[in-house]
């Protein structure tokens, strides 16, 4: 993959089920009389829903999950190229990836557009037309259950009701990790396909906090940015207890980061500690990050699950 599609990726995917932790339960909606409603999106906008939307587009994998665990998931005419999950979402009609199908958007006349933060326009062409265009982009898990807020109350669902149960996940991992003796330092690939710049996670970053809740240290943690470039040499320095990947077909596998040049002196080499975590699941921001969590704890301290 090459920088210049990672960077628009990570803007889909990070702004991006082998865990034991339910996904949350679907929450009913809410009587259409509720309507008009208002909210404030990740933009800062305040957007006003005059009625229950029957047709909604999704523009970004977390915010499909998010209309599905809400209950809204019937109601959405068209998704991302990216949203797979669950999997009733492959069936709906798909409208681009790293750049939109805007022509089509318009032309299945959808009531609401959910759409992530993007920075091509876009958003401003279909706010123009005029469409009912809300912004959701959580960057952090303190941004996650918000959303659920935020998402639940423009489609007329539940968003408190999902909001409280992913608090809830998220409180159970902390609590068990905070009985941990140590803090792995925790290195976290997200591209290596340019070998003297990989990108891996710094704070800003969901996946960052996601390495916190889960009991580790990341060793990006002074970077200035979300999404910070470091060489091979500065990772093997650093010298991680435990590599993660966020496994996908284009991802580099345990052995193959391990046969790196210079790479066999790293504690997480050298212990076998490299491990691939679904990348659909770690890299969302969305109703799954409890399960994500989970999943990313027992990766770094699977002493505490046995």
């Amino acid at each position: 993959m090459s920088r210049r599609i990672f960077a628009s990726l990570a803007v889909l995917l990070f702004v991006l089920g082998a865990c034991a932790a339910p996904v949350p339960k679907a929450a009913g909606p809410s009587p259409s009389t509720g309507f008009p409603v208002s909210v404030s999106d990740f933009q800062g906008r305040t957007v006003t829903v005059p009625k229950r939307p029957e047709r909604i587009v999704s523009i970004g994998p977390s915010i499909t999950e998010f209309l599905f665990a809400l209950g809204a998931g019937d109601r959405i005419v068209g998704v991302d190229d990216f949203s797979d999950e669950p999997p009733a979402a492959t069936k709906i009609e798909k409208l681009g990836g790293i750049k939109v199908n805007f022509e089509r958007i318009v032309a299945l006349q959808p009531e609401i557009v959910f759409i992530l933060k993007l920075s091509d326009g876009t958003i401003e062409r279909l706010a123009a037309i005029p469409l009912t265009v809300i912004v959701v982009d959580p960057q952090a898990i303190s941004e996650v259950a918000s959303t659920a807020t935020l998402v639940g109350k423009a489609v007329g669902a539940d968003g408190d009701r999902l909001a409280k149960d992913i608090g809830r996940q998220v409180d159970e991992v902390k609590a068990t990790t905070a009985k941990a003796a140590t803090r792995p330092r925790v290195y976290h690939e997200i591209d290596a396909s340019d070998p003297t710049k990989i990108f891996t996670v710094g704070p800003g970053s969901y996946i960052h906090d996601l390495i916190g809740i889960a009991g580790g240290a990341n060793i990006a943690a002074n970077a200035t940015s979300a999404y910070p470039q470091l060489s091979a040499e500065q990772i093997v320095k650093s010298d991680p207890e435990i590599v993660v990947l966020a496994a996908s077909d284009y991802s580099p596998k345990p052995d193959q980061i391990a046969a790196r040049p210079g790479w066999s002196q790293v504690t997480a080499v050298k212990a076998r500690r490299i491990v691939a975590l679904p990348a659909n699941l770690v890299n969302r921001p969305g109703p799954r990050v409890g399960e994500a969590a989970l999943a990313y704890a027992k990766a770094v301290h699977p002493e505490l699950y046995r």
